[in-house]
């Protein structure tokens, strides 16, 4: 929990040192599916895609597919590294000029522990991306930047479903940081605080519907860009 406030009030200290810049807030709707299948004691095939809209899903925002393969180290500690394809559409009442595309490599570890009944679990990861605007169908010479994201989560149990499982509740925060640009129109940050309950529908699965606040200081045009986002996510989980 100390780790989800630190990275709430890293956030705050740009927004009231920028309070002149302008602010749109907007609905948006998230839709997810991840993957996390065992393909031995120690290895595992990870994979989560990403369906984004704004408004009430009429308007697209971004499709994120991100490949990868995790390995664990020790018991809760795991090393992971894969993909991952970005194409952003112009949205919203700040929107970019033109459609963006990106590839990204990625590498990360991730840190799952016990506290009493609430688990807890953070992740590093460390991106490496090039992305280009499409005007007119083509595609432009790809940019390469940097960034670092930190994310934390706690859940617990809060009862029994219907379906005779226990539903969880969660909080997370995701706090992402451009590295090693001194272009400041690169240095785009960005924070999601999440909210929400998780049923699981079997074994292996669980379906999670949340509230998450983003957070995104775009700087070229001067603007805190806040959306109210419902995120609807699946979860595959295999281990052996």
């Amino acid at each position: 929990m100390r780790f989800i406030l630190l990275a709430s009030l890293l956030c705050a200290a740009p927004v009231a040192a920028q309070s002149d810049w302008t602010t749109v807030q907007q609905p948006a709707i998230w839709l997810n599916t991840f993957v996390d299948h065992a393909v031995s004691t120690r290895t595992a095939f990870w994979f989560d895609g990403h369906w984004r809209r704004m408004g009430v899903g009429a308007e697209p925002q971004q499709l994120l597919l991100r490949p990868g393969v995790q390995v664990t180290l020790r018991p809760g500690l795991r090393a992971g590294a894969g993909y991952a394809y970005i194409a952003t559409a112009p949205y919203g009442e700040s929107p970019n000029a033109f459609p963006l595309r990106e590839h990204r490599a990625w590498q990360q570890l991730s840190l799952a522990t016990q506290l009493a009944d609430v688990s807890l679990s953070q992740r590093l990861r460390w991106e490496q991306r090039w992305g280009a605007s499409v005007v007119d169908g083509t595609l432009g010479t790809l940019q390469y930047q940097q960034r670092l994201r930190y994310a934390a989560r706690a859940q617990r149990n809060l009862g029994t479903a219907v379906n005779g499982r226990a539903l969880l509740g969660f909080v997370a925060n995701e706090f992402f940081l451009p590295v090693g640009h001194s272009d400041a129109a690169r240095k785009r940050l960005q924070n999601r605080a999440q909210i929400g309950l998780g049923v699981p529908v079997g074994a292996r699965q669980r379906v999670e519907l949340g509230y998450m606040h983003q957070w995104n200081r775009i700087t070229p045009r001067e603007t805190h860009e806040i959306n109210h986002t419902m995120t609807l996510s699946w979860y595959w989980t295999a281990r052996r």
